[in-house]
């Protein structure tokens, strides 16, 4: 698909007014304040066409990512997530409450509201219906078939971005790159949240990227029942460089990091591919 033209794509300001106050109100709870920004940036800049997150929370990181794929004039965001959290209604409308002193916010519905209405109404009411997509649904992803049992639509092409806001431990890391890997378009990145303040999580992530670049298969990925899975992970540890970068915040609250980790093939040139100079 070819991109629009810097002049075709929308630049209005006033829509990340609303974005910003969502951040203010709601982004402390689950830490999405500051790190929806950046993904804001990184959408803006580099484009990607096909983003997952695995936990969409408050949606605060799923409105900035869509509102930049919005401005994009292209792309579509995947978010899932079972709403354990939220399973009191009452829980959500106070946490949602300062919502409502700003607009458009202030539209939404006073009375039973559930956990999928407000995901619901707060994408229309930022009129980001034609980039949101939002499953209600527990992950399994030690299920080898979860992902393609489901029929999401991301599978349906090559994705370039997933946000994994579920879980940090090295077992569940493997399962996300298990299920990724295979799908994942040339260069992309996967950030998995908290991981690189969760001492478990830095260690095996410091380990596992050496380990791949090395082109050192985990075990993880040959436990699969499907020889074809298998052979296909081989080959992609193998034409695959991976780069770690810890998003450090310097504050003292529980989720306060991201691991960012950029895939891309074993080139000599940058990807994406872009213009280049002598």
């Amino acid at each position: 698909m070819s991109q629009p033209s810097d002049a075709d794509r929308p630049k209005d300001a006033a829509a990340l007014v609303p974005l910003i106050a969502l951040a203010n109100r709601l982004g402390t709870i689950y830490g999405s304040d500051d790190i929806s920004m950046l993904f804001y940036t990184l959408i803006r800049r580099e484009m990607p066409q096909n983003l997952v997150e695995l936990g969409t929370g408050l949606g605060v990181t799923t409105f900035w990512m869509a509102q930049a794929l919005k401005e994009n004039g292209a792309g579509a965001l995947w978010t899932i997530d079972d709403g354990s959290h939220w399973e009191d209604p009452s829980e959500l409308r106070r946490a949602v409450a300062p919502l409502r002193e700003t607009a458009p916010f202030d539209g939404l519905s006073r009375g039973g509201l559930d956990y999928p209405g407000f995901i619901a109404e707060a994408t229309r009411l930022l009129a980001l219906e034609g980039q949101v997509t939002f499953a209600k649904e527990r992950l399994d992803l030690t299920d080898d078939e979860f992902l393609a049992t489901r029929g999401y639509g991301f599978l349906e092409k090559p994705v370039d971005l997933v946000f994994a806001d579920i879980t940090r431990g090295p077992d569940e890391i493997l399962d996300v790159f298990f299920h990724f890997l295979p799908i994942f378009a040339e260069s992309g990145s996967i950030f998995i949240d908290s991981a690189s303040t969760s001492l478990s999580g830095y260690l095996f992530l410091e380990q596992l990227i050496g380990q791949l670049n090395a082109g050192k298969v985990p075990r993880r990925f040959l436990m699969t029942q499907s020889p074809q899975r298998r052979r296909l992970l081989m080959d992609l540890v193998a034409i695959r460089r991976f780069s770690l970068m810890h998003l450090i915040e310097r504050k003292a609250r529980k989720q306060n990091s991201t691991a960012w980790i950029r895939i891309e093939p074993v080139d000599y040139v940058p990807h994406p591919m872009t213009l280049m100079k002598m």
